[in-house]
């Protein structure tokens, strides 16, 4: 085994279909490395957003709230906490309402669903402002701010500092509220950033008519991969809880993969045209790979009659040339991660390559890297070739030394 690997390792690599060669592997891999990191990256991306707008898990009350009020919507009880708690310990709770309202202005309206935002704050929201600055959500308010997207503010005319009145239908009755526009936002989630605005979740309740305990549903998130399988665990420990107690509230359980299942959808068809990419690059190397096996053969028909005359064996030879494929196979790897790195570190630092947030709900092209996909991708390249120069390594057992030795 050593002498085939010394011979391999000191045969010359200069044949003319040698750096044809090297650069189809290269550029199979780069593309399989860019397409995997993209995918990943829209994924990691729209679920951020999805998850900014929803939640991970909501809990609604097990009865449908009515149109006047949401006094009969969900409390969120200490027994309620508890069990959240023993199922997912460090998921963050909180409470939420979300209310259909009227925002109008001297010139215009326009129809937008209010959600509150508890003491905590919204980390979300947080990170996508443009223009103003987050308010203190645990302060006191004597004019309530607002939160708006770009795409609201510009339709009603509305900048930094302006009074909007919000005009919020509860039955019969009409509530008129002034808010204060103290930020500007831009997920660049078209419609999510349409219909939903921000505002303190006391100012709702207020509205509503109920106590700071009670909302529309209790949100969930922080929960972590296994979302659906938490899910179930929290309905049946629920439905435990009411065949013990037939008093205890009922509850209705949602998860993201429900609300945001549209979205959820289209990456799915991202992933079936990455297997799609993957397959056809997979198919490019291998046919440049066996294609520079042949070149590397023919190449040394003469070496190969030299040393069966020697008394070296077919399986000997076969070693040889399929060793010295392998160090095309590694100049082709390590060329191509070279180059897909360099081009994924550039996007994810300066995003070079732009995107229509219209149709990709993302202004730019994003980028995830995941050493552990990158060497996993990196290793089943090595062991298809491997496979793949195994079955034309045979092609030198039917040479015969007597017509190699004479071949020009």
């Amino acid at each position: 085994m050593r002498l085939e690997l010394a011979i391999a390792g000191r045969l010359s690599l200069k044949a003319p279909g040698i750096p044809v060669a090297v650069a189809g592997i290269a550029l199979s891999v780069a593309v399989m490395l860019l397409s995997i990191a993209i995918v990943s990256g829209f994924k990691h991306q729209i679920r951020d957003k999805v998850t900014g707008f929803e939640h991970e898990i909501s809990i609604y009350p097990g009865v449908v709230p009515s149109d006047e009020y949401v006094n009969n919507g969900i409390q969120l009880s200490d027994s309620l906490k508890k069990v959240i708690d023993e199922i997912s310990p460090d998921a963050k709770i909180a409470l939420e309402i979300r209310q259909p309202a009227i925002f109008k202005t001297d010139n215009d309206f326009e129809g937008i669903v209010i959600k509150g935002v508890d003491k905590s704050g919204n980390t979300f929201i947080t990170n996508q402002i443009t223009e103003g600055e987050i308010p203190d959500w645990s302060s006191e308010f004597d004019t309530y701010p607002v939160l708006i997207s770009e795409s609201t503010a510009s339709a009603l005319g509305l900048k930094i500092d302006d009074a909007v009145m919000a005009h919020f239908f509860i039955g019969d009755n009409l509530y008129t509220r002034k808010l204060n526009v103290a930020a500007i936002f831009n997920t660049h989630f078209g419609e999510y950033d349409k219909t939903y605005a921000f505002t303190p979740i006391e100012l709702l309740q207020k509205i509503c008519r109920v106590d700071s305990m009670t909302g529309s549903s209790v949100s969930i998130d922080g929960v972590g991969k296994d979302i659906e399988e938490t899910a179930n665990n929290l309905r049946l420990r629920l439905c435990e809880i009411r065949e013990e107690d037939k008093g205890y509230p009922q509850y209705r359980i949602e998860t993201i993969n429900t609300a945001g299942a549209m979205y959820f959808n289209w990456l799915e068809l991202l992933d079936t045209n990455v297997v799609v990419i993957l397959l056809l690059m997979g198919c490019v190397a291998g046919f440049t790979l066996v294609s520079c096996l042949f070149i590397i053969v023919l190449e040394r028909v003469r070496m190969i009659g030299l040393l069966k005359a020697l008394g070296a064996t077919d399986g000997m030879i076969r070693r040889i040339f399929i060793y010295m494929a392998c160090r095309l196979v590694s100049r082709g790897l390590i060329i191509g991660n070279l180059f897909a790195l360099a081009l994924l570190f550039a996007q994810k630092i300066w995003h070079i390559i732009p995107l229509d947030p219209e149709a990709y709900y993302l202004s730019y092209v994003p980028v995830s890297i995941n050493w552990v996909s990158i060497l996993a991708l990196d290793v089943a390249v090595i062991a298809l070739s491997f496979i793949l120069l195994v079955l034309p390594s045979h092609i030198i057992s039917t040479l015969s030394p007597s017509e190699t030795m004479r071949y020009e």
